[in-house]
């Protein structure tokens, strides 16, 4: 899977949130990320959209809920007859990293800002049904600024695993994600005793893993003999 992130943003280079994100796809080899310059070179735009399975829109969720000027302005221009008529992105995936400035509790109804993330965010999936895409759940990083070490390591992941997994969302695809990269980090260890505790951790995921098949095994088995 190839994944292209189109990064909307008026101030990158003074956005701490982009340039966290950026070290994140950097890791990722099959990752492309395009930062909007106008003017616009439509066919080269057409061309990387074309060449992607997932295509990433990410951008600040400004106060009145919209995205920045120049997404709008690409989409107007880049988005065309020639590449709508023809549905050249069907089938492709489409998914929303959006920074907003509150808490997630306040996106729900009788909050601060009453709709949810995705409510606010339904022209996106509108497009990418009249496109013939998928339309993926959003991923919302909220109040980066306020976060801990520790939730932004767990960002740094959710992000990864969001421009990379087929299936994101999915706890058994997370663990053999992690599992992959601990593999791979383990072949290149030159320390051992950082291998050793490398290979523990893998044990630890590849048990959980394997109590997690089992319990689906049986999950599966119990709903056979209720249809019996």
């Amino acid at each position: 899977m190839k994944t292209l992130v189109i990064v909307a943003h008026p101030q990158l280079a003074n956005s701490s949130t982009e340039s966290f994100l950026k070290a994140a796809a950097d890791d990722e080899n099959n990752v492309m990320w395009h930062e909007l310059k106008a003017p616009f070179n439509i066919s080269q735009e057409q061309e990387l959209l074309k060449s992607a399975t997932r295509i990433i829109f990410q951008f600040p969720m400004y106060y009145w809920y919209s995205a920045p000027a120049i997404l709008k302005q690409w989409l107007d221009e880049v988005w065309n007859s020639q590449l709508t008529s023809s549905y050249l992105l069907k089938g492709r995936e489409l998914g929303i990293v959006t920074t907003v400035a509150h808490p997630a509790s306040a996106f729900q109804p009788g909050a601060s800002q009453e709709y949810t993330i995705a409510e606010i965010l339904r022209p996106y999936q509108v497009l990418a049904h009249a496109m013939g895409m998928k339309y993926l759940p959003a991923l919302p990083i909220y109040q980066f600024a306020q976060q801990s070490e520790e939730e932004r390591q767990l960002l740094f992941i959710q992000y990864q695993q969001y421009l990379t997994l087929d299936n994101f969302l999915h706890f058994s695809d997370q663990t053999q994600w992690f599992i992959d990269r601990l593999n791979t980090k383990i072949a290149r260890e030159v320390d051992p005793l950082q291998q050793v505790k490398l290979e523990q951790l893998l044990s630890l995921l590849q048990d959980q893993q394997e109590e997690l098949d089992d319990l689906h095994t049986s999950i599966g088995w119990l709903r056979e003999k209720e249809d019996d």
